[in-house]
């Protein structure tokens, strides 16, 4: 009984200390309780060093910097853009709404699904998608209108060039995030952003960003969303970077939603982020890209 309590409470600490902190404690210790009851010590051995190894895990999401276990799942955000052949753009138009709106009803486990035109580019299209955990998005690419929308790009070949997709967790949201849909708002303006920080300046930068959304949130009227988070990898799907950061705002009022926008650039807790740009903070130029939210 001590040897297996010796190594159950390794078990715990290889779950814990993994580095991608996201192995299944609950799986992992069933197998090893069927090997130790068969009475093969050197099985759930192998066990726990294949654990170690990372070979007994599916795809999970993981960051270098934040990690996730599925006890504690974190809601996970996608931005994508997307350049369509304008020969394409209708039929485009037509399965990524279908998807949308699919993914809506039939999925609980989604909080968002925003698609946007850019202001400029009528054939530049941008996705914001959130659900409760990367398990709920694993879920979600299994669906059947997943596939329909899937097929549709392998038939189709719809693209000018390859979409670029980020994936996040999301940062400093309340309760609701994880247990409600957010609200589907018409005639608003967004953007999405990637600002990609010096190591030297993380912890500044957070704090600026940190003031930033939460004047965003408690004081700013016209104000709809302001997510963000640290880029993460997705086995097979995405691969992300430490201290790169993606953004998703949205703003409603007059001229499409501009006016918020307008009035969040005039805000106290955003002059204070201009400041923070002055002082060359970032490794490489910051992508913002504005768009006008698509609703019938």
């Amino acid at each position: 009984q001590a040897r297996h309590a010796d190594h159950y409470y390794l078990l715990l600490s290889l779950t814990y200390f993994h580095p991608s902190h996201n192995l299944s404690f609950h799986n992992l210790r069933q197998q090893y309780i069927q090997a130790t009851m068969t009475a093969s010590t050197s099985i759930a051995t192998v066990l726990l060093l294949l654990a170690t190894l990372n070979l007994l895990k599916p795809a999970q999401c993981f960051s270098t910097i934040t990690m996730t276990t599925s006890s504690n799942p974190k809601p996970l955000a996608l931005n994508l853009k997307v350049k369509v052949k304008p020969s394409q753009r209708t039929k485009f138009l037509t399965a990524i709404q279908a998807n949308q709106q699919s993914t809506r009803m039939n999925e609980p486990n989604n909080l968002q699904f925003v698609i946007g035109q850019d202001i400029n580019d009528a054939d530049t299209f941008y996705l914001h998608e959130e659900f409760v955990n990367c398990e709920a998005f694993m879920e979600h690419r299994e669906t059947e209108h997943y596939r329909v929308y899937k097929e549709f790009v392998t038939k189709e070949d719809p693209f000018e060039e390859p979409p670029v997709m980020c994936l996040y967790h999301l940062r400093e949201e309340n309760d609701d995030v994880v247990t409600k849909k957010r609200g589907v708002h018409k005639q608003s303006f967004g953007l999405n952003v990637n600002l990609y920080p010096k190591q030297s300046v993380r912890n500044e930068f957070l704090q600026v960003i940190s003031d930033n959304k939460r004047g965003t949130d408690t004081l700013e009227e016209l104000a709809l969303q302001y997510s963000y988070g640290e880029s993460i990898t997705l086995d097979g799907i995405a691969e992300g970077s430490s201290n790169t950061f993606h953004f998703h705002e949205q703003y409603t009022g007059k001229d499409h939603g501009k006016e918020g926008f307008d009035a969040h650039a005039s805000m106290p807790h955003f002059a204070a982020w201009e400041e923070f740009v002055k002082t060359d903070p970032f490794e490489k130029d910051p992508e913002v890209f504005f768009f006008k939210i698509i609703e019938d």
